[in-house]
């Protein structure tokens, strides 16, 4: 996804929700055990959006 980071990818929108609802957890996954940070600013929520 031309060359984005884990963090980065919690940014851009998904527009399957299906899709969504797999990568954003592991996303999350990802920057917490490289010790990213993931800003308040980024929805945290799982299912996303809740």
């Amino acid at each position: 996804m031309n060359g984005g980071t884990a963090r980065d990818l919690l940014d851009i929108p998904f527009y399957h929700p299906t899709l969504e609802e797999g990568m954003k957890p592991a996303l999350r996954a990802i920057c917490k055990a490289a010790s990213l940070d993931t800003s308040a600013t980024r929805d945290s929520g799982n299912p996303p959006g809740a």
